[in-house]
């Protein structure tokens, strides 16, 4: 007879295989993947992959893949405003302008060309699919030094579900600025105030910044920051910024009572090391800084 400890490793293995999976497809989105392929990283016969995949996802394998082509193709739509919509669905694996139209709205519930006019990030909020979720109790934190830096802010106020709009903003000012302003990995952030799941719309404020040199002006609503120099209690967030709630939520509750550490007088900072126009959603990096006293 087969113990609780026993299932409970079944359970956690067939996890840690479906992750090893998820990770593959994250990293290889512009490539064509087989089921074949996949099933052999997962370590399952094709039969039983594909009914395990849809179990813990929701989704079959090719649906989940579409999903996260059409996401990312959705980011790229505003961002790439010169590039043209049938550019973007050859990136994002379709054949032709009308197939990836037909998905784009079946998915979204409007055309591509309709939803880069409109921005519509809404039909965006909640993914079709769910994952299995990490162990905050064993999430990996690191104290890092951080110099100051100079960053050029964009103040959000308002519904959290525009923050995509304001995002393009500051990343028009950037790329219309006489100096390279396009952001390295870790100099892009995004000042936390408020949880957009307890705050009410009006009363919402999420700020974002880019760093730039000392000689770059800033103009219109960009207005300058400091980055407070200091001692950052930093944990990785990876996958959908939709969930980093759950690694937010994990340094305050779990981490912080257990450091003996005191907090300083400034909001979490997320540091982006990548973007959902460059990458599937799934292989977002996005580090957590809480500044300590």
């Amino acid at each position: 007879m087969r113990s609780d400890s026993d299932e409970g490793e079944i359970k956690m293995n067939y996890e840690h295989q479906l992750k090893k999976v998820i990770d593959y497809i994250g990293q290889r989105l512009d490539e064509k993947l087989s089921i074949d392929e996949l099933s052999n990283i997962a370590c399952f016969s094709k039969f039983h992959f594909h009914r395990l995949f849809t179990a813990y996802t929701g989704l079959s394998l090719q649906q989940y893949i579409r999903w996260l082509r059409l996401k990312r193709s959705a980011h790229q739509l505003i961002v790439y405003k010169d590039k043209s919509i049938i550019e973007i669905a050859f990136d994002a694996g379709f054949e032709s302008h009308e197939a990836y139209s037909r998905a784009f709205r079946q998915h979204c519930g409007m055309s591509p060309s309709v939803f880069r006019k409109q921005m519509n990030w809404s039909i965006f909020e909640n993914s079709p699919y769910c994952l299995p979720k990490g162990d905050n109790q064993k999430m990996n934190v690191e104290i890092k030094h951080m110099n100051s830096r100079r960053l050029a802010l964009l103040e959000h106020h308002g519904d959290p579900s525009k923050v995509g709009d304001s995002v393009n903003k500051l990343i028009q000012w950037a790329k219309s600025h006489s100096l390279n302003l396009k952001p390295k990995p870790g100099e892009a952030f995004g000042f936390a105030y408020d949880d957009p799941k307890t705050t009410p719309s009006e009363a919402f404020r999420f700020d974002l910044a880019i760093t730039v040199p000392e000689n770059a002006t800033l103009s219109g609503h960009i207005i300058e920051k400091r980055l407070p120099s200091g001692r950052y209690a930093v944990a990785v967030h990876k996958g959908s910024r939709d969930t980093i709630g759950d690694t937010v939520y994990g340094l305050y509750r779990d981490w912080l009572p257990a450091s003996g550490e005191t907090l300083s007088d400034e909001p979490c900072i997320f540091s982006y090391y990548n973007f959902d126009h460059e990458v599937a959603e799934t292989e977002l990096i996005t580090e957590c800084w809480l500044l300590l006293k």
